[in-house]
């Protein structure tokens, strides 16, 4: 027996029809009439293809029959067969395709939605969670540790990132290559997005790390580098914003409660310089407020279960076991998050160290956010017995601790405190009179001021640290940027307020970016460009977005109903009213409460109305502001030193300024964020959750293919596959790749910039790329498109040149310096040898006219000492004519003129005797000195030693000498002791200055001024004998032949 199942969707009639044993019956449902035609079924028995089903949404089976009545009969298992009645091409064929090798989505043959999905479902469970889509990375969520971005393999995408699997860091090396290209945009943008939990917030810090990494710079050989510290600031500042800024929901443990734009400013030279990040809506209601299964900042966990004892004590914070009375946090005592908690205050606390916070800045800092937790303890109570203003009600335990807790951590006064809680101000103004009144609070209230003030901190806080990291991290003078955008993803809870709409108002506008920038305006570029395209219908979410912030949308009504009181019951019922859409519809009959659905292009989602109006308001209570200004601490005080009362109750604003609300603020700057994105170059990462159970090796189909759907990756794939995903103007491309027509044989100097564009990449790609070519490039009207690899090509070619011409370069500068040495040397040989021949000239001029003055001293020193021997003999004989009188005889004068000529024979006969002596002693001493006088020194201590005393005693005999030979005149005696000691003294000096070495030709000048003192002293004296004066000459001949080293 069978069982027929029967299934209508899409106007396709299926027939599941269970085979028990060999017997199986089919069974058809009537199917309405329909006109009769000519089958023409394209499918044949035993083809492998892929049919619907309602729990794997695909699943393959096979071809068994063609029936004529356009039914096709395919079975799905076994023990089951399948009955199809529409088209005959419903079931989509299943091709053969390598699934887990397949690393780009375009290539799959055939494309289908079907082979899509089973290709990022077969390679998630092979450990290949990242899948090319064209220009669009797809990745999937291991939910489990990988090493997949080791530092390893950051070196390895940087180096050669074409031979590697598609990664996010693939996305960054070639954002990051653009940058450095400067082609067209140089500016450049990562957009991360997908669903909560999808792992945005992981791949922004693993770009982040990639970026800063490949862009280090370190010149100077610094340790740490500029670009360590840059980075480790940048890096740091991660953990303190998912601290502050993540929470935990029932679908992620550590979703982003705010949008952040990291922007890396880069130098001149590529490298980091600095970042600043802007960030967006954060959800502060999450302070006061989390939803069942949700949990409040991450920050509040890690306080209550990471501090040590110590900061619990300044803090004023219970022990672990009573963490569980703060009404703020909700805490499960048996959740595995509480070490984890403990871990991540000790990362946190080290990053406040790393950006510049200091222990007293994070201590005031800790006080005010444990004084956000007491203060949601502080419960109030109406004075029923007195009918007076509510109080805080003491009744209950612990209630009054929290309150003096929290005045004391905030720094104000408890009456104050107290009283600014349960009492509004009210202003009246009437003319110009001017009137305030305190009124009494009721106890909602009391809590409703209570709650605003806790928001009111922590956003403060929140803001302050974004600053301070900001001043911390940005750069003063930088030229271009790389941004990381991660926001929060697409959100539908059970209850959705405000936050929701607009978190899920900003996706909307992301993937109104994404289908303007690559779908749309891809195909828009086509046409314009006159290029032949064949068009793909694609999903644009701009009429959903129309409903939202149109002129008559829900944003609109929201802003209309500030100022006027207004029931969530009536404001619905004018949203259906206004709103004529099929985007914007009734809830389901069971939600009784005030409610209008969304149709967002990822999912339906229901917003309630109760509260949405008051979140908008978002008004701050002025005295609540004042209270903070008077707190006797300088970080409250700083925390709200910007009057935020300004920003506040609208009915105050004059004349035409617009309310300033949390839709105004979150719209503004959102549409400053999106005219960046349009200024840059935009990279797309779209993120994927696998299955709602957060499990590693869980792949849900039904939940994969709604993200795929949402997010038109089936459309990306299909454009991508067919189109060109580079293009660049003729401009651009020719002021790159000009350099490649060198070489070329013809001539382009009359050509156009279109032609020799052409003749570039004819050179570039061959004869086989031509226009007519259908896999080949296109030229347009302004632009070339290029289909994917060929850039590269280009590229490789242009690093070619690039390097030839480099090779050339070096080559003539390489050839430059060889011949500029040579010159140098060959200058220096001729320097050298003009400088020798210019001293041996200048020596040869030096002793020429030593030799002069050596002659001529020699000359007159002998004729000198004649002088003396003839004066001598004159006063001889004078004296004896005088003893003999002027009685002697005749005869006698006959023998004294004998005697005379015979003695003054003798006395020539010595005189000449002596001078020729002195002339050989004195020519033996000037061609060698030391040895002429019978000794050869040796050339050491001992040598130099000899040749002191045997100087020293030359000088000394020569004075003893003298004044033995001259001792008969007194007068002259003087004369020859005064010579014979100058004679002593200054031959010493010379003498030691000569074998110590210290007469050379630079430090001589006082050595010889010493030799020619005395000769001026020899020479007055007149009694020096020929051989002292030919000492002296030798001194004199020494000292300009140059040092004399014994």
């Amino acid at each position: 027996m069978a069982t027929v199942l029967t299934e209508k969707s899409n106007n396709i009639q299926v027939e599941i029809v269970s085979q028990t044993n060999s017997e199986s019956t089919i069974s058809t449902s009537k199917c309405p009439p329909q006109v009769k035609k000519k089958p023409s079924c394209r499918l044949k028995k035993g083809l492998k293809v892929w049919i619907h089903d309602k729990q794997e949404v695909w699943v393959p089976a096979c071809v068994v029959s063609c029936m004529s009545d356009e039914r096709i009969i395919v079975k799905k298992s076994e023990v089951e067969d399948v009955v199809i009645h529409g088209k005959p091409s419903y079931p989509v064929l299943y091709g053969s395709t390598d699934w887990i090798n397949t690393e780009d989505l375009a290539l799959l043959n055939p494309l289908s939605e079907p082979a899509v999905l089973n290709c990022l479902r077969e390679r998630y469970l092979a450990g290949r969670y990242h899948t090319q889509t064209g220009s669009t990375l797809v990745a999937v969520n291991p939910f489990k540790e990988t090493g997949l971005y080791a530092a390893y393999v950051i070196h390895q995408y940087h180096l050669n990132p074409k031979v590697q699997r598609p990664h996010v860091y693939g996305v960054a090396e070639a954002a990051f290559n653009n940058l450095s290209r400067r082609l067209g945009n140089i500016n450049q943008s990562i957009i991360v997005s997908g669903e909560s939990g999808a792992g945005k917030t992981w791949n922004a810090r693993c770009l982040l790390k990639y970026l800063t990494t490949v862009a280090e710079c370190n010149p100077g050989g610094f340790t740490p580098s500029p670009a360590d510290c840059i980075e480790r600031r940048i890096l740091d500042s991660n953990p303190i914003l998912e601290a502050f800024g993540n929470a935990g929901t029932d679908r992620n443990h550590n979703s982003s409660r705010f949008g952040k734009y990291i922007q890396l400013q880069f130098s001149r030279g590529n490298h980091v310089v600095g970042a600043s990040i802007q960030t967006y809506l954060l959800e502060k209601t999450r302070v006061v407020y989390q939803s069942p299964g949700g949990r409040n900042f991450h920050i509040f966990y890690q306080m209550l279960f990471g501090a040590n004892e110590r900061e619990m004590k300044n803090w004023l914070l219970p022990n672990e076991s009573s963490t569980n009375h703060f009404n703020y946090v909700q805490i499960n005592h048996s959740e595995e998050n509480i070490p984890r908690d403990k871990q991540a205050f000790a990362v946190t606390k080290q990053a406040m160290c790393n950006v510049g916070l200091n222990r007293s800045q994070q201590q005031e800092l800790f006080k005010v956010l444990s004084g956000i937790l007491h203060l949601g303890n502080v419960e109030f109570v109406n004075d029923e017995d007195f009918a007076g203003p509510c109080g805080v009600d003491s009744e209950k335990e612990g209630i009054e601790a929290s309150v003096e807790a929290a005045a004391h951590l905030l720094g104000l006064d408890v009456d104050e405190f107290t009283k600014c809680l349960s009492f509004r101000q009210i202003t009246a103004s009437h003319k110009r009179r001017k009137s305030v009144f305190m009124k009494p609070c009721v106890v909602e209230e009391c809590h409703t001021r209570r709650d605003c003030l806790a928001k009111l901190l922590y956003s403060r806080v929140f803001d302050w640290l974004v600053g301070f990291i900001n001043g911390s991290t940005m750069a003063g003078n930088w030229k271009s940027f790389i941004g990381l955008l991660d926001v929060y993803g697409f959100e539908s809870f059970t209850f959705n307020s405000l936050e929701q709409l607009c978190i899920n108002y900003a996706n909307e506008k992301l993937q109104q970016h994404f289908v303007e920038n690559f779908l749309k305006a891809e195909q828009d570029d086509y046409q314009s460009e006159g290029i032949p395209w064949a068009f793909r219908d694609f999903t644009d979410n701009r009429p959903c977005l129309d409903i939202i912030e149109g002129r008559i949308s829900i944003f609109a009504l929201m802003f209309c109903c500030l100022n006027r009181t207004s029931d969530p019951a009536s404001f619905n019922e004018r949203l259906y009213d206004n709103i004529s859409s099929t985007y914007l519809s009734r809830p389901h009959v069971s939600i009784t409460t005030p409610a209008f659905v969304v149709h967002h292009y990822a999912d339906k989602v229901t917003y309630q109305v109760d509260g949405l109006i008051e979140k908008n308001k978002d008004r701050i209570p002025p005295e609540l502001v004042d209270l903070l200004k008077m707190s006797s601490k300088k970080f409250v005080q700083q925390l709200v030193a910007v009057d935020v009362s300004s920003q506040q109750s609208p009915s105050r604003l004059k004349g035409k300024q617009a309310a300033v609300t949390v839709v105004s603020k979150f719209k503004t700057s959102l549409d400053s964020l999106m005219s960046t994105l349009h200024q840059t170059t935009p990279h797309y990462i779209r993120c994927i959750k696998p299955s709602f159970k957060c499990e590693p090796n869980h792949f849900d189909n039904i939940h994969v293919i709604n993200q795929l759907r949402a997010c038109g990756v089936l459309e990306t794939v299909q454009i991508s596959s067919r189109g060109f995903p580079t293009r660049m103007l003729y401009s651009e491309f020719l002021k790159r790749y000009e350099l490649l027509l060198q070489g070329c044989k013809e001539d382009v100097t009359g050509f156009d910039i279109r032609n020799k564009c052409a003749i570039v990449t004819d050179k570039v790609f061959g004869e086989d790329d031509k226009e007519n070519n259908e896999k080949s490039l296109l030229f347009g009207k302004t632009k070339i498109f290029l289909r994917e690899g060929q850039l590269d090509h280009l590229e490789v070619a242009r690093l070619r040149a690039v390097n030839l011409s480099a090779c050339r370069i070096q080559r003539y500068w390489r050839k430059f310096l060889a011949t500029r040495r040579r010159q140098q040397t060959a200058a220096s040989v001729l320097q050298a040898a003009f400088r020798g021949w210019k001293v041996r000239e200048d020596m040869k001029r030096r002793h020429e006219a030593a030799r002069i003055i050596q002659c001529a001293m020699v000359g007159y020193s002998i004729r000198l000492h004649q002088r003396r021997l003839e004066q001598q003999l004159n006063e001889v004989q004078l004296e004896e004519d005088v003893s003999i009188g002027s009685d002697v005889s005749f005869q006698a004068g006959v023998d004294c003129s004998s005697d005379h000529v015979s003695t003054e024979e003798s006395c020539t006969q010595e005189n000449n005797t002596i001078l020729s002596a002195v002339s050989e002693d004195l020519e033996d001493m000037l061609q060698d000195p030391f040895t002429s006088v019978g000794h050869v020194l040796p050339n050491d201590e001992a040598g130099q030693v000899k040749g002191r005393d045997i100087i020293k005693e030359y000088a000394k005999t020569s004075a003893n000498d003298q004044s033995s030979l001259l001792a008969e005149d007194q007068d002259k005696a003087i004369a020859v002791d005064q010579g014979s000691d100058i004679t002593e003294e200054h031959g010493s000096t010379i003498a030691n200055s000569l074998c110590n070495g210290t007469t050379d030709v630079h430090n001589s000048f006082t050595v010889k001024e010493q030799a020619n003192t005395i000769m001026r002293k020899l020479v007055q004296a007149a009694t020096t004998p020929a051989v002292d004066i030919a000492f002296g000459i030798l001194l004199l001949g020494l000292l300009y032949h140059g040092p004399i080293r014994i």
